[in-house]
């Protein structure tokens, strides 16, 4: 089997035209056996080399950074540019948040403001009147929440669940234990005055018992009571049963 020559490591030849112009005059190297079969073939590149950027165009990074941006000149930096004008920082003051107040504490008055709302007596209303004005913001009408006729009494009372309404205020759940009364014969007894001795602050509760009236059986009633901040004290906000003359509930 004879050999095949390998024409792209080999010495060109120079076929017709003469020889090979790459080759200086009177070089001989095969003569003098400096050369080598591949003395004149052009070295292959790796492909990252021919994928990659050139490394002779992409200058070495600066070892200490890159160097700063000056800053812009002050004053107009182009046709129709406003002047430069410092920046003034401006703080907004955000209002102070609405005092809310303390559940347990909300729950306690809602229960002794809900035991005096339920109770009445058409014999003695101025009472039950003086002891709601010590509730709310304002003072309120003989008959909020009550007709002005019968007679009822608040056993006691239950605080529940208590909720923020969004307005600065709580709302407390409350049931109450009433007994209600049914007139019975003659009546028109003297009202009773509070003894000097006695400790504490009046209730609108009448007394269990009383002339030409009979206590009938007891029931629940529910009723949902606002409770805000007004000042330095715990207030009920009645919204705008307070204004109301007639008969109606709060709620």
């Amino acid at each position: 089997m004879s050999p095949v020559p390998f024409r792209l490591f080999g010495r060109p030849d120079p076929g017709p035209g003469g020889p090979d112009p790459r080759v200086p005059p009177g070089d001989d190297g095969w003569a003098r056996g400096s050369g080598t079969a591949t003395r004149y073939a052009r070295p292959a590149r790796r492909a990252e080399d021919l994928l990659g950027p050139d490394p002779r165009e992409d200058p070495l990074t600066d070892p200490f950074g890159f160097p700063p941006v000056p800053p812009a000149p002050y004053g107009p930096t182009g046709p129709g540019s406003a002047p430069w004008a410092p920046v003034v920082e401006r703080r907004v003051e955000t209002p102070a948040p609405e005092p809310v107040p303390h559940p347990a504490e909300a729950a306690a008055l809602a229960a002794a403001f809900a035991s005096d709302y339920l109770s009445w007596d058409e014999e003695d209303p101025g009472r039950r009147a003086l002891v709601l004005a010590d509730y709310l913001r304002r003072s309120c009408p003989v008959n909020l929440g009550w007709d002005g006729a019968g007679r009822q009494r608040a056993d006691f009372a239950l605080p529940g669940l208590v909720r923020p309404d969004g307005c600065g205020r709580l709302l407390v759940d409350v049931r109450v234990r009433v007994t209600p009364y049914r007139s019975v014969g003659e009546r028109g007894g003297v009202p009773v005055d509070v003894e000097a001795g006695v400790a504490g602050v009046p209730a609108a509760a009448p007394a269990p018992t009383a002339r030409g009236w009979r206590s009938l059986p007891s029931h629940w009633v529910r009723i949902s009571i606002g409770i805000a901040v007004d000042g330095e004290r715990l207030v009920v906000d009645a919204g705008e049963e307070d204004l109301d003359e007639g008969p109606g509930g709060l709620s």
